[in-house]
Formats: structure tokens, C-alpha cells, sequence
């Protein structure tokens, strides 16, 4: 039987897990690793748990005179320049994913240390492909759209058990009715898996700020939002693409649904006392890089969010100093005894 929780990086998503922020990249560097470096920044400063790029190679993807073509290899990065923003991804403290498009771009994910990798929906009946990426080794995310029950079953068959489903609306912009939120709960149930969305609504109209916050409240595992650093630009994917502040809004949004979720069933007058809150943790005063030997002027000593769990109480700083981070650590994350070596 498949898990109802999936790790990715060093994050946890699905049941009991907050709603993961997934900051959709797309073609929004319009073919410029200096856009995807400044999309990375941008992406953890809105607020964003995690960021995904789209990989491919124009000739395995589309036909010489296909009406697209053009426009595919404008935005297209090459290999190289791949691997410099990936890993420039990775070291922010960002969980990457990779939306891999052909075998090709799944070498140069995989060779970048990407947390996970991503299927789109229109590779739903793509085994091949879909069998390649569960291969790698990486927690794959499949999406799915309007398509035929017989093909998602047999796609969940061929990616194997660390997986997530992604419903993803056929077109970008997405009309309101094609996101289909009551199936965030039918599929998790139905499938035994995490599933998420893919919010690609017009993202100039007011809902778009409330449809990531309406799938968390209806139990989505993940958000995927697609963001832009100038939405007046024209090019695939804008129209649903955020500005930051927007998706600086649209995350606190979210995290206000969520608490109002709350818990199911039990009401306030039978629940039990909330526990004492706990003391300070350990935190990153500032980024810490995966093998860098922390220091004292690395740590910090703070009251943190319950929800991504405590770290290690200041008392065990002299225990923490010396040591290598086993993973990069953002800045005011807790620190735990597995992100050390």
C-alpha cells in the first residue's frame, strides 16, 4: 500500500503535514540563468517552501514545424546553466523540484542533487518516461489532468510507491471550475497517496489570491503557484503567473486557512489544555551551506513555529558548535540532530 506522506528534501508532505508552497518557475526566466537565479531569491523571500523548474530539450520534445518551437527554444537553458541554477536552488534551503520533460533533462536533475522530481500531466500516458523518472530514485509528483481513470491507475502502476498526485486544469488561464478541489480529497483517499494542486487560475482576479488558501483548507498536501518577477511580460504561462507581493499574500492567505482548518471533529470545550509552550530553540542566525562547520556566530536562540518542529534547546549549543551541516539550513530554521553530520 502506497504512504499517505511523502518526504521531499527535509520536508515531510501529506496527512498531518502543513500545506507545502510550491513557487512554479515554468518559462517565467524567459531563457536567462540570471532571471532563475533572481526567481530563487525571490521564491524564499515570498514566502515559498519550495521551488520547480522546467526541464527539456526542444528537439525531444516538439517536431521541427511545430507552431511552439520557436518559442520553446527561446526559453530553453542548456545543461550547463542547468546545473548552476539547480544547485544554486539547492543551497538556498529551498526544497527543488525538477519537471523533467525528457531523459536528457533527467540527467542533469538527477546529476544537480534535485529533492524531487515532477511529471506533467501531459506525460500521463508517457510509460517510458514516467518509468525513467521513478527509476531515479527521487519522490516523483504525477500530474494528472481530465483524463481517463484507466490512465492515472496504470501511471500510479508505473511510478512505483514514492509518489504524489498533482491535479493539474487542462489550460493555463484555468477557469474556477476546472480546479476541482473536491478531488483533493477523493484521490488521497482513493489512492492512498499525497495529492496536491496546481493552482494555474488567471492570476490577475481576486480569487487567485484565495484559490491556494480554498485546496489547504480542502486538505491539499502541496500548492504549486506559478510566479513571475514582471507578469506584463507576455509568454507561456503568464497569464497565471504572480507577482511577489502577490505571492507573498497568497502564502499568508494560506497559512490563515490553514489555522482556521484546525483540527477535525473535537470541539473546544471537550479538547484537551493545549501543553506549556516550550522554550527557544536553536536556529541559523543565517544560511548555513551543506558541510559548512557551524559556529557560534551561526546560531541564534529563538521561539519557533510548532508546526515544522522544535530544534535542540540552547543548552545543547556547546554539543552543535563544530560540528558540519548535513544539509544547507536557512536562515532562522531550526536546527535538529538530523541536519548534522
Amino acid at each position: 500500500m502506497k504512504a499517505t506522506t511523502l518526504p521531499l528534501g527535509s520536508r515531510l508532505v501529506g496527512e498531518g503535514q502543513p500545506c507545502l508552497v510550491v513557487a512554479h518557475v515554468g518559462a517565467a526566466h524567459g531563457g536567462s540563468t540570471e532571471t532563475a537565479l533572481r526567481l530563487i531569491e525571490t521564491a524564499f523571500k515570498a514566502g515559498a517552501d519550495a521551488i520547480a523548474f522546467q526541464l527539456f530539450r526542444t528537439d525531444e520534445l516538439l517536431v521541427h514545424r511545430h507552431p511552439e518551437r520557436k518559442e520553446m527554444e527561446a526559453v530553453e537553458l542548456p545543461p550547463k546553466e542547468w546545473r548552476r541554477v539547480l544547485e544554486a536552488a539547492r543551497a538556498s534551503g529551498l526544497t527543488v523540484l525538477a519537471e523533467v520533460q525528457d531523459i536528457g533533462s533527467l540527467d542533469v536533475a538527477a546529476q544537480a542533487g534535485v529533492d524531487a522530481l515532477q511529471a506533467s500531466a501531459s506525460d500521463l500516458d508517457h510509460p517510458i518516461l514516467l518509468r525513467a523518472l521513478a527509476e531515479a530514485g527521487r519522490p516523483l509528483l504525477v500530474g494528472i489532468g481530465p483524463a481517463p481513470e484507466r490512465l492515472v491507475w496504470e501511471a500510479l502502476d508505473v511510478a512505483g510507491e514514492r509518489l504524489a498526485l498533482l491535479l493539474c486544469p487542462p489550460v493555463a488561464p484555468a477557469a474556477v471550475d476546472d480546479l476541482r478541489l473536491g478531488e483533493l480529497v477523493t484521490r488521497r483517499e482513493r489512492h492512498r497517496v499525497p495529492v496536491g494542486l496546481l493552482d494555474s487560475t488567471d492570476a490577475s482576479s481576486a480569487f487567485a489570491l484565495f484559490a491556494p488558501a480554498l485546496a489547504a483548507a480542502h486538505g491539499a498536501a502541496f500548492v504549486e503557484k506559478r510566479l513571475s518577477l514582471d507578469r506584463s511580460r507576455k509568454g507561456r504561462d503568464s497569464a497565471a503567473a504572480m507577482s511577489p507581493e502577490e505571492f507573498y499574500r497568497m502564502v499568508e492567505l494560506l497559512r490563515q486557512a490553514e489555522r482556521a482548518r484546525g483540527d477535525s471533529g473535537e470541539s473546544r470545550e471537550s479538547a484537551s489544555p493545549p501543553p506549556p509552550s516550550p522554550g527557544r530553540s536553536i536556529v541559523a542566525a543565517t544560511l548555513i551551506g551543506r558541510g559548512d562547520v557551524l559556529t557560534a556566530e551561526m546560531l541564534a536562540f529563538k521561539h519557533v513555529d510548532p508546526r515544522f518542529g522544535h530544534g535542540l534547546a540552547p543548552r545543547e549549543a556547546d554539543r552543535v558548535i563544530g560540528r558540519r551541516a548535513a544539509r544547507p539550513i536557512q536562515a532562522d530554521e531550526a536546527v535538529k540532530e538530523d541536519m548534522l553530520e
